[in-house]
């Protein structure tokens, strides 16, 4: 039919596995129940297969499976390689506690993105008090094998804004009434005479920060930036905020 075409798309799905370096014994490793069933049922990788694993502090074994069990997987390790970050600097985002549905997409989205480090803040206009640990850090380990990422994140416990602040760090809020972007607030990020490779993120809760919190933010002399003229979710700005501080950094670098 006239002004429709066909698409061919496919799906690249990452032959990146997780295994808990503890599962390595004299050139051996053995999967388990979870990850073997992402393996047989999602990889659809068989006995002689070769496969990719990471313990999460970057080290990657190249391995190929030997043994497929209903629920477990075993193989040897064929050669181990020590990966290294190629950039200088190291991002932490306070994230804050914000609806499950929307603090899935950010968690997945930021660890894609690359963050080092994520605590979960508690602000003032918070929805929610607490968090599911172990299931934000399942949602990391399964982001970092999509992106092929060797390093996992730190994850830190729950804190507030003021807990969370450090002031050896280039400290950035994004907050809606800023009169600045990121991009025209990139000589003060990137100034001179600061010589820290630390990058701090903060983004408001749904309901934005409090007076009181905007205050601390101008004592602590954060530099704030906002996203444009339209009004983004928390997820979105988020997202947004990394992959533009990700495009500075590399132009900076």
């Amino acid at each position: 039919m006239e002004g429709f075409y066909t698409l061919n798309i496919r799906l690249i799905v990452s032959n990146f596995s997780f295994i808990d370096s503890r599962n390595i014994k004299d050139s051996s490793f053995i999967l388990d129940e979870k990850e073997s069933h992402h393996i047989i049922s999602v990889l659809r990788l068989r006995e002689g297969s070769n496969i990719t694993l990471t313990d999460g502090r970057g080290n990657i074994y190249y391995g190929l499976i030997e043994i497929v069990g209903k629920k477990s997987v075993k193989g040897k390790i064929l050669s181990i390689e020590k990966f290294s970050k190629n950039k200088h600097y190291h991002v932490h985002l306070g994230l804050p506690l914000i609806k499950n549905n929307k603090l899935k997409i950010a968690i997945e989205k930021s660890v894609e993105l690359g963050v080092d480090e994520i605590t979960p803040i508690k602000f003032d206009r918070s929805v929610k008090a607490s968090i599911n640990t172990k299931k934000i850090e399942y949602l990391i380990q399964t982001s970092c094998k999509q992106s092929m990422r060797p390093i996992f994140p730190k994850l830190n416990n729950i804190k507030d804004l003021y807990q969370w602040y450090d002031d050896s760090a280039i400290n950035i809020a994004c907050i809606i009434d800023a009169k600045k972007t990121l991009t025209e607030q990139k000589n003060s990020i990137f100034r001179l005479n600061n010589n820290s490779t630390k990058i701090n993120l903060i983004i408001g809760p749904e309901g934005d920060f409090t007076d009181i919190e905007k205050i601390f933010l101008n004592e602590k002399n954060f530099i704030q930036v906002n996203l444009g003229r339209t009004i983004l979710r928390t997820e979105t700005a988020i997202v947004s905020l990394i992959a533009i501080v990700n495009e500075l950094i590399a132009n900076n670098e």
